[in-house]
């Protein structure tokens, strides 16, 4: 079996330890399948997984047409991304190259942006928030929505640009901000649109696992912390196996088959309000932010591994978590050059921390964005529960300092 992967990291990040793509790529390799990566930033991809790589292919990674292009003279049996902006590019080439089999042709269009999924939620009489789709070369004129409201680009990832707003000027400065950004990184531009919904009360959770043949399997749930409002950044996510809603995993079953959802991983992100789950977004990939490795931690498995046996027809043992894990994140709150890192070997040597991931040295030059570009640092700890995973994790970044001026 031949597995190609659509870049292995996403716009901007520079660390392939907590990449989606990176761990699909060692499972790939210890399932013994071949290893094909396509990629416009070779030289930066190549980290700790070029040995696994059997071939590198530059091509344009922002077009589905140009990876199908560049891989039929290869004997491909999947084309994947885990990657936000790439997944959909991964998707496309996949309907080319007649994949599409793999995931659901009927996922394919409704997964390309998040109104796709919205409408499919309206369409079936899902719980959903009230949404609209704004075109930023259009006025509207006022706000869509009652305020308050959050507005995230249509295309976007990692927070960027997603803020939450109270009035109309608000609204239009919002606009106006996401109007100049002309790229994401990696060649991926915005395709000019912003979803604006209302701003549900309520803890932010999500459901994580995969879905084989149209049944959906949940390995387990996460909580987060998040950065004050208008912003969207997680501070910290946690991990385990206990429900943290007894609706949550129906529901997601439901918003499964409402977009014609049928194979592949799936991290799906929602509000517990006073009635019940309500979608905030439906990404058909590994969860970010380094939250599969929480899983593989928590579960003993190997999250990746599980969704390419699936995806190949293979028997795969259910990932169950035994224990809770979280990841608590330095967010950085000022731009400037980084002077100097301390406290991390007293912060590995705490009990119950795993690992701490530090993705900036001295001398760089690091710059506020309101995104989970922000954070600059990483522990992961484990526990009985999420709790005292989470404290762990807490009292490990604590003794981390980082000085910018």
């Amino acid at each position: 079996m031949t597995v190609a992967f659509v870049e292995l990291l996403a716009p901007g990040a520079r660390w392939l330890r907590d990449s989606n793509n990176a761990s699909g790529v060692r499972a790939a390799r210890r399932l013994g399948h071949r290893v094909l990566v396509l990629t416009r930033q070779r030289n930066s991809d190549r980290g700790s997984v070029s040995d696994l790589v059997d071939r590198w292919i530059e091509c344009d990674t922002t077009s589905g047409h140009a990876v199908a292009a560049a891989l039929r003279q290869h004997d491909v049996d999947l084309v994947i991304s885990w990657i936000d902006p790439f997944a959909g590019v991964a998707r496309e080439a996949a309907v080319l190259l007649g994949l599409d089999r793999v995931i659901g042709a009927a996922a394919m269009q409704t997964l390309r942006t998040k109104a796709g999924v919205r409408a499919a939620l309206d369409k079936q009489g899902l719980p959903n928030a009230r949404w609209f789709l704004s075109d930023l070369d259009r006025n509207i004129g006022g706000l869509p929505l009652p305020p308050p409201l959050v507005v995230k680009p249509v295309d976007g990832f990692s927070s960027i640009d997603t803020r939450r707003v109270a009035s109309s000027a608000e609204f239009d400065r919002a606009l106006a901000a996401h109007r100049r950004r002309r790229t994401y990184g990696g060649g991926i531009h915005p395709v000019g649109q912003m979803i604006c919904e209302e701003d549900l009360a309520g803890p932010l959770v999500s459901a994580e696992g995969s879905i084989m043949d149209g049944v959906a399997e949940v390995w387990g749930h996460t909580d987060r912390t998040m950065s004050a409002r208008p912003y969207f950044v997680e501070t910290s996510v946690a991990f385990s196996a206990p429900p943290l809603h007894p609706d949550l995993d129906s529901y997601v079953q439901h918003i499964c088959d409402a977009i014609g959802y049928l194979n592949g991983p799936f991290h799906c992100e929602a509000i517990l309000t006073a009635v019940g789950p309500v979608l905030v977004e439906m990404n058909a990939r590994l969860a970010g932010g380094g939250i599969h490795s929480a899983i593989d931690l928590a579960t003993g498995g190997d999250c990746a591994e599980s969704v390419l046996r699936g995806y190949l027809g293979l028997r795969s043992g259910r990932l169950n978590a035994s224990r809770a894990v979280c990841i608590a994140h330095h967010v950085t709150e000022r731009s400037g050059t980084v002077r100097g890192i301390s406290g991390r070997r007293d912060a590995r040597s705490l009990t119950g921390v795993h690992d701490l991931i530090c993705r900036v040295r001295p001398g760089e030059t690091v710059m506020v964005s309101h995104s989970n570009a922000d954070r600059l640092c990483s522990v992961i700890a484990q526990g009985a529960c999420r709790k005292q995973a989470r404290a762990t994790a807490e009292q490990a970044l604590s003794m981390v300092e980082i000085s910018i001026e």
